[in-house]
């Protein structure tokens, strides 16, 4: 795995983090609209990161993995953490 490659894994795993723990929050603050604005921005973030790893690298997420193509990438690109 590269150092941008595996930089960006990072920033998604963090990203992913704190959507996790702003989720908890917001379970028991429902009406906390800075949470849930933060929560959007993060989850806009998360995704956009996600399909730039997808592109470069391959899917990160099955839900990625047929974008643009009519074959299951999923099962043909190596998977992060067999790097």
């Amino acid at each position: 795995m590269t150092q941008e490659q595996s930089a960006l894994m990072l920033r998604i795993q963090q990203l992913g983090l704190t959507m996790d723990d702003l989720g908890q929050y917001l379970d028991t603050h429902p009406a906390d609209s800075f949470a849930i604005e933060r929560y959007q921005m993060t989850a806009e973030q998360y995704k956009k990161l996600s399909m730039e790893y997808s592109a470069a690298y391959g899917p990160l997420l099955q839900m990625y993995s047929t974008a643009d193509s009519d074959t299951w990438l999923w099962a043909e690109t190596a998977f992060p953490w067999n790097d």
